[in-house]
This record gives C-alpha cells, sequence and structure tokens, in this order.
C-alpha cells in the first residue's frame, strides 16, 4: 500500500476511534432522554440517620392560646400543661356602687376546638391564685423578658375554684368556674372604698398576681382555649334581678401569659433523653436504640433530626454525570396514631448543626409563575391502612451538601418540626420509623435522581 494511502487510513481510524470514545453532548436543561448512552435513574438506597434530640428549652409565651389538661402518652410518657397569666381590674367609680350588692365572681374560658386525647372522659379544671408575681428569668445578670415551658410559678395552696366536668369540643363553646366567694367580696369592698389596690394595673398586681389555670393527674387530654380568661364579677343594683350586671377582670400583659409543660418519660423509650446537665441523661440518641423509631413532640422536649451521613457518596457511582433531584418521604409508624392522637398536620424541616439548633427552613424550588415557600410536608393521612405520609423535595438541599466537601465533618442535618406557634403550643406527635423499622410501608425514605452518561 503506497505510504500517502496508509498515511490517510490511520488518520480516518483515530478520527472514528476518538468519536467512538467521547461522551455524548447531553443538554442537561432539556429532557433527558431514555436511550442506550443516557438514563435517568432513581435509588433509594443511600443510608437516613433517624435521632431524637431534646430541646432543652423554649419561649411558649405569647401564643394566643390558654392550654390545660394531660393524658398518659404509652410513648412520650406522662405529659401536664398549664397555664400562666396576669389580669387586669376594672376601671369603676366607687360612688356607682355604694348600695349595689355582691353576688359571685367566676371565669369564663372561650373554648377552641383543638384538643389531644380522650375527651370522653371528665376532666377536672381548677383555678388558682398565684403567691408570687410572674418574672421571666434574667439573662445573665440582666432583667428577663422571655418566659419558657419549664417556667413555673407558686400558687396558694387551695385553689379559689375547682370543677368536674366534660368537655365536648367541636359542641361546647366556654367554660364557667365559679371562684371563691371571700374573693369575690373582697373584690368588691375594695371597688366601693375605692382601694389603691383597684386603682392601676400596676397597683392590682403587687395585691393580685395572677392566676394558673390546670387540672389533676387523672386528666386524659389537653384542651385548648383562647387567651382571654376573663374573670367575672356579678352584682346587683337593689330592687333588681341577682347577677343583672358584672366587672370584668380582663387578660392583660400577654407577653407574661405563657404555658407550662411537664414530661414524665421514666417508662418509656426516651427515658434516657435529657438534657446534658442532667445525671445519666442524652440529649441525642438514635433511633437503633428506640425501637428503630425516631420522636417529636416540641412541647414535651423532643424532636427528629435526619442525617444522610454517606449522600457524597452518589457521585462515585458508576457512569453517574448531573444529579438532579430529590425527595424525602417520612412515613408514621402504623398504630402509633388515630383520630384522638392525630400526626401534625404541618411538619416543616430546619437546617441545623452539631449543636441540634433550629436555622433556616427548607423551602420548595422555585417555578414558573410560583414562588419558593417553606415546605410543610403534604401530609397525606390513612388511619386505615397505616400508610400516612409526609414528603418534601429536598433538591436544592443535596445539591448544597454535594457541592460541601466538609459536610461529613459538621453533623449538619434537618430537624423535624411544626411551624411557630404550633410548636410552642401544639401536643400532636409524630413517630417515624427508620430504614430498619420492620414494616417497609412505615420507613423514611430518600427517592435520589441522577442522569446516567455511558461511555463507549
Amino acid at each position: 500500500m503506497p505510504k500517502k494511502l496508509l498515511f490517510l487510513f490511520f488518520i480516518l481510524a483515530s478520527v472514528l476511534l476518538m468519536n467512538a470514545c467521547k461522551r455524548a453532548d447531553i443538554n442537561f436543561s432539556s429532557q433527558l432522554l431514555d436511550n442506550n448512552i443516557t438514563q435517568i435513574i432513581m435509588t433509594d438506597t443511600f443510608s437516613v440517620d433517624l435521632s431524637t434530640v431534646y430541646i432543652d428549652s423554649f419561649s411558649t409565651g405569647q401564643t394566643g392560646v390558654t392550654v390545660f389538661g394531660g393524658y398518659n402518652d404509652p410513648y412520650f410518657g406522662r405529659l401536664d400543661a398549664q397555664t400562666f397569666y396576669e389580669i387586669a381590674p376594672p376601671t369603676t367609680k366607687a360612688t356607682d356602687y355604694v348600695k349595689s350588692i355582691y353576688d359571685s365572681l367566676y371565669i369564663t374560658l372561650k373554648l377552641r376546638n383543638t384538643f389531644y386525647g380522650d375527651t370522653t372522659k371528665p376532666i377536672q379544671i381548677q383555678v388558682s391564685r398565684l403567691s408570687e408575681p410572674i418574672v421571666p428569668p434574667s439573662f445573665y445578670g440582666d432583667p428577663g423578658t422571655i418566659l419558657y415551658s419549664k417556667n413555673s410559678f407558686a400558687v396558694f395552696p387551695t385553689p379559689l375554684g375547682v370543677i368536674n366536668t366534660y368537655i365536648r369540643p367541636s359542641v361546647d363553646d366556654s367554660i364557667h368556674i365559679k371562684l371563691d366567694d371571700a374573693l369575690g367580696q373582697e373584690l368588691f369592698n375594695k371597688i366601693q372604698t375605692a382601694s389603691l389596690d383597684l386603682q392601676s394595673t400596676a397597683n392590682f398586681l403587687s395585691y393580685f398576681y395572677g392566676l394558673r389555670i390546670a387540672s389533676n393527674s387523672n386528666s386524659n387530654a389537653v384542651y385548648t382555649c383562647a387567651d382571654s380568661g376573663t374573670v367575672y364579677l356579678a352584682y346587683h343594683n337593689p330592687n333588681l334581678n341577682k347577677d343583672s350586671a358584672r366587672l370584668a377582670f380582663p387578660l392583660v400583659n400577654r407577653n407574661l401569659h405563657f404555658i407550662h409543660v411537664t414530661a414524665d418519660r421514666s417508662t418509656t423509650m426516651l427515658n434516657n433523653l435529657g438534657g446534658l446537665n442532667q445525671a445519666g441523661k442524652t440529649n441525642v440518641i438514635n433511633s437503633t436504640q428506640t425501637g428503630n423509631m425516631a420522636f417529636s413532640q416540641p412541647i414535651s422536649n423532643t424532636m427528629i433530626k435526619i442525617r444522610f451521613p454517606n449522600i457524597q457518596d452518589i457521585q462515585k457511582l458508576p457512569y453517574y454525570a448531573k444529579f438532579l433531584k430529590a425527595q424525602l418521604i417520612v412515613r408514621p409508624v402504623a398504630g402509633t396514631y388515630s383520630p384522638l392522637y392525630y400526626l401534625p398536620p404541618q411538619l416543616r424541616l430546619s437546617n441545623t448543626t452539631i449543636l441540634n439548633q433550629l436555622g433556616q427552613d427548607i423551602t420548595s424550588v422555585a417555578s414558573p409563575g410560583t414562588a419558593a415557600g417553606v415546605q410543610y410536608g403534604n401530609l397525606v393521612t390513612d388511619y386505615f391502612n397505616g400508610k400516612s405520609y409526609y414528603s418534601y423535595d429536598l433538591t436544592n438541599y443535596v445539591k448544597t451538601i454535594l457541592a460541601d466537601p466538609e459536610y461529613p465533618f459538621y453533623q449538619s442535618g434537618l430537624l423535624l418540626t411544626p411551624p411557630n406557634p404550633a410548636f410552642q403550643s401544639q401536643f400532636a406527635r409524630l413517630i417515624a420509623g427508620n430504614r430498619l423499622y420492620p414494616n417497609i410501608n412505615c420507613q423514611i425514605e430518600l427517592d435520589l435522581y441522577y442522569a446516567s452518561v455511558k461511555s463507549y
């Protein structure tokens, strides 16, 4: 073969060989084709680490609700709630009441159709007078402004009023509780004599520190009321019917109106959960130590942390070309929820670090005509088959992880909690299964989509 022809043959063969080994030029911003070169692959084999994290304290003030009651939860223990607040005196003129006659003293609680637990059983409601003022804890020696769920204030041993009743949240709109007549007559005497104790709110709060609304250890449900809790003093004038008129002592200083919650986990799988300053307690428990389940109920100091420890290894898969999409499915454990012990209607995912503090919320991916917004899980509830779930688009979050070479060292993750104010006042809780939970319909799942390009 002439040398010139041989040279041309060599050049042509080289070009053909180079084209055969070149990766296809793919435009990932358009639709990917499922052909022999490019494929869209979904994998759900990457690990998802679930833990239950202890919340040391959080504000429960200014929630707009009054909460009382308690119940026994097989997973979270004995939970009890009380509400503390201050009231203000009515604006009165002593000469208007010189001949008036005291009738009664009572409090009215305006019910909301919100409860948690068994409402078919009676509940005892106690109204007690505080024996000390409501003062927020100081902050490094400076006066405090925030009241937390763990804060509590002393009351006099004998309640001002007690009632044993059935509450029907969907029917009843209010509860009236008769209070101590001795206090009622004392207040009315002060009104008739223009006592300085009732001349201003400040004076009154030096005389009457406030109220606590609570229940006893036999309660089986928690109830929510509006933040009114007004005390009424009923009276009448001569020749008029009894209780024909009344004076109101309304709730005041809503920044000092707060919920106190206690949780006794001593008989549960979360017995060892607690603050780092508590002997024998740990602030994080992996789900593998609690029956392959994790627990979230912020009002009782618990929330779920989610981590993806080996997610960056997706970039090591054969023929991996580009990450496309991520979806997280959180599944409640069947049998742990019911219409009485219902799931939180909304749960957000918030960025966190090894310190387990709430950071920025995860938002959805913006699309034409739709702005990105906080995701709340789009809860699908299935009481009959036990196949309820929350779902989240984690595409942007995973993209950030894949681009961060130091992610494995941060112990970073996501916290699963309800948004405010439900975070501070809601008792609805979630028990989620990890990847090892026996029932596949109760396992958490991370679906990752990526483009695979083969070379020839």
